[in-house]
């Protein structure tokens, strides 16, 4: 199992090696320095979310499901928390990198 992991690895490690300064593999690695963002998250987020031409920083927050959702009854208004619509990997990775 270890060997089958290690191999996977050496994979993921040759497929981002740094081809250009502007490339996906640059953000990846760029990201994967980040102290507990291993380079599988990394990866998905600059695939998920970064490959994308996204507005501003709401745009992002509601592909990934990261807005309220806010309950309105008559005269009671309030918060429910987070909308659980959108990417739900990109809200893990995302509430991870926060």
């Amino acid at each position: 199992m270890r060997q089958h992991i290690r191999a996977i690895e050496q994979e993921r490690e040759l497929a981002t090696a740094p081809v250009a300064e502007n490339a996906p593999n640059a953000m990846v690695r760029l990201i994967a320095r980040i102290i507990g963002i291993g380079v599988e998250t990394a990866d998905m987020l600059v695939h998920e979310i970064l490959s994308r031409d996204l507005r501003d920083r709401r745009a992002v927050a509601c592909y990934a499901g990261l807005t309220g959702s806010p309950d309105e009854s008559g005269q009671r208004r309030r918060e429910k928390g987070l909308a659980r619509a959108g990417n739900a990997r990109v809200r893990r990775g995302m509430i991870q990198l926060a």
